[in-house]
């Protein structure tokens, strides 16, 4: 008889009305508060930079980047836990 050890996977739960409000007030925060460095610090230059230009692609950008924040995915949030 061989016994296996079990991993437990722990997946952090976001809210996504928060994370869509957090983005809504300032783009990219959404991202960060889901743990998405990269995407966050993206989102933050590509809508200051769309309503730096021009206000119209800044508002299309920043719809995006809240749409982006409250269903995109959580990324790599997984916590492996000793079993």
């Amino acid at each position: 008889m061989s016994m296996t050890t079990a991993t437990v996977i722990q997946e952090r739960r976001f809210s996504a009305v928060i994370a869509g409000l957090l983005s809504f007030f300032f783009p990219g925060l959404g991202q960060l508060y889901k743990g998405q460095l990269f995407r966050a610090v993206l989102w933050f230059l590509m809508v200051g930079a769309g309503y730096w230009f021009f206000v119209f692609p800044g508002i299309i950008l920043h719809f995006f980047c809240v749409l982006g924040a409250a269903f995109g995915s959580a990324g790599k949030d997984r916590i492996r836990l000793p079993r």
